[in-house]
């Protein structure tokens, strides 16, 4: 009697333990699917900012200002770009149902953009800030807004970046982490502008140039996919439209 009941109660251990084996097995696989979701969207929206592509203009636009009064603008001009992306973010899927555009078609055309913005930066061509606008932003006293929260940071390339990204996140736990990646960028949009100083010296003019280019790689790669997503979501709708 005792060894019967004894039978039981180690059978019944085993299946608990494998209960919670499969649990913590279930619970690890949607860790690191969330992380690499995650790191995704940073690696993805850190390449389209480039901010190390902003330390030349910086440097120039910054030059006539103290020390602390350069700490200043860095701290507000990404606060800005990290509310104007956020916003993006939450809202502007909803502007597709408001204008009627598909999620596939916008991740073809985004997926363009980027492709486009890659090749572009590969060939270093891309200027994120033209020279009648650098020229104007010399005249100004306060340059946090324009240009350097906008295009600089939170240009048009890094919002239709975040839009995109947003039209995978389902759910508003994927919507939190990509808020998170908005945040890290601009934290290391910060960390760059803060030490350009030290990164223009240390990079130099054709340091800079090349590791832009490098990013304008990845750039293109990451347009091209977006490009596939958008084909492969489509295309079925387009083989059944013919079949009508």
């Amino acid at each position: 009697m005792e060894h019967r009941w004894s039978n039981r109660s180690q059978h019944h251990d085993w299946h608990t333990q494998g209960n919670f084996s499969n649990i913590n097995s279930m619970q690890l696989e949607t860790f690191h699917t969330e992380l690499a979701n995650l790191t995704g969207a940073f690696v993805t929206l850190l390449v389209m900012i480039d901010p190390l592509t902003t330390v030349p203009v910086y440097m120039t636009l910054t030059d006539r200002f103290s020390e602390e009064h350069r700490r200043g603008i860095c701290r507000k001009a990404t606060l800005i770009a990290l509310i104007v992306l956020t916003v993006v973010a939450l809202v502007g899927i909803k502007l597709f149902t408001l204008f009627g555009i598909t999620m596939p078609a916008f991740q073809i055309a985004g997926g363009i953009l980027l492709l486009m913005v890659g090749i572009s930066q590969v060939n270093e061509v891309r200027s994120k800030v033209n020279r009648s606008e650098q020229a104007e932003s010399y005249d100004r006293d306060d340059i946090t807004v324009f240009p350097l929260a906008t295009p600089l940071l939170a240009g048009p390339g890094a919002i239709s970046t975040v839009i995109l990204l947003a039209t995978k996140a389902n759910g508003w736990l994927r919507i939190t982490e990509l808020i998170i990646a908005i945040a890290a960028c601009m934290l290391a949009a910060y960390a760059t502008l803060r030490a350009a100083k030290y990164l223009f010296r240390l990079l130099g003019t054709t340091g800079l140039n090349l590791f832009s280019r490098i990013m304008g790689l990845l750039l293109t790669a990451i347009g091209v996919q977006f490009v596939i997503n958008g084909m492969r979501d489509v295309l079925p709708l387009l083989a059944v439209a013919g079949g009508l």
